[in-house]
């Protein structure tokens, strides 16, 4: 086969999502619109299976991430199919996958407020006495009192920092085992 990187990167039929027709752009800005395109390629290549069932991605692309897994590394095969990916990409709905991919990245929001709330009430718990277990009991009813006192107890009569951070590892684990 003799074609270029050229013709392979822009060799796609006109109905597609991404119109690369050579009147519209520039071949610098085509080279620029693949280049991004192989770049979300190559995020998909870092999310597991999960992930790329929430994105949706179609089968063909699917197909072509598979194979890349598949391919050795330092391999000539791998920049190819790197391309392809691009290719399937222009053909494909970027734009579903770009603001699918920027959803994963971005921590969700009420994960990030139950990981705030694990540590107040394990930092509260550490400082505190008696009242602060039955607050704890009040609000996360699965909790046990006998368990709480027993790891704050543990936590308090251990004074060397190295020795007391498995024990207070543990407490904070049980508050998070708690809070649902």
């Amino acid at each position: 086969m003799n074609d270029t990187d050229d013709d392979f990167l822009f060799d796609e039929p006109e109905d597609t999502a991404l119109s690369f027709e050579k009147d519209d752009i520039s071949k610098t800005q085509r080279k620029k619109q693949s280049t991004e395109l192989q770049k979300i390629g190559e995020e998909l290549l870092g999310l597991n299976k999960r992930q790329l069932e929430q994105i949706e991605v179609e089968e063909p692309l699917l197909g072509a991430l598979r194979e890349y897994q598949r391919i050795p590394p330092r391999h000539e095969a791998r920049r190819r199919q790197l391309q392809y990916i691009g290719k399937l990409m222009r053909k494909a709905n970027h734009e579903h996958i770009r603001a699918a991919l920027e959803k994963l990245r971005a921590p969700d929001r009420q994960e990030a407020r139950r990981s705030q709330e694990i540590e107040r009430w394990g930092e509260r718990l550490l400082a505190g006495d008696a009242a602060d277990i039955e607050a704890f009991v009040e609000a996360w009813p699965a909790a046990e009192r006998q368990n709480l006192r027993q790891l704050m107890r543990r936590c308090q009569q251990l004074s060397a920092p190295e020795e007391q951070a498995p024990a207070r590892r543990r407490l904070f684990d049980y508050v998070k085992s708690c809070i649902n």
